[in-house]
């Protein structure tokens, strides 16, 4: 029987399998609670100055950013890159690595950019508190989210997806 008052999730989890490391470029840096904005924004212009550097781009490219979990205080490491071809890239640039395994992807749309974080939340809650328990997986230590700004779209920041490193339970 159809009801009104089961609403179809939002959000929709696909499980991809990375058969092999896809390798990122980027820059790291410290983010402090009390800075976020700053710290981030520091990191992202100072990414675009040196993108130039980084050589084999994958095609296709996509931006990355990784967040790791926060300490007590609420430090943490984010991570801004490029999907890559090659290893050898500048020494000023950090070569990351996503490992081959098993990836949950979620998809966050939104209309205009101003609603990016709030839409981010959503889709954190609805996987962690949702998705997540009714599976086998859980998220890799030291990863709080990855996400992916795919560069094919023309419409700029349509969407993003959220992607969480899995392990079986």
């Amino acid at each position: 029987m159809f009801s009104f008052f089961h609403k179809k999730p939002r959000f929709t989890v696909k499980l991809k399998e990375y058969e092999s490391d896809k390798i990122i470029c980027g820059l790291w840096t410290e983010v402090h609670k009390k800075s976020i904005q700053k710290d981030i924004l520091a990191v992202q212009q100072k990414f675009q100055q040196e993108h130039s550097k980084i050589v084999q781009l994958s095609n296709p490219s996509g931006t990355m950013v990784i967040s790791q979990c926060a300490d007590s205080e609420g430090t943490f490491s984010y991570f801004i890159g490029d999907f890559v071809d090659s290893k050898e890239q500048d020494e000023s640039m950090f070569v990351e690595l996503l490992p081959c395994g098993t990836y949950a992807h979620v998809t966050v749309d939104f209309k205009d950019p101003s609603e990016l974080t709030l839409a981010v939340a959503k889709a954190k809650k609805y996987f962690f508190e949702r998705w997540l328990p009714s599976t086998n997986y859980r998220v890799k230590e030291n990863v709080e989210s990855i996400e992916l700004y795919d560069r094919r779209s023309n419409i700029k920041l349509a969407s993003m997806e959220l992607i969480f490193p899995l392990e079986e339970n």
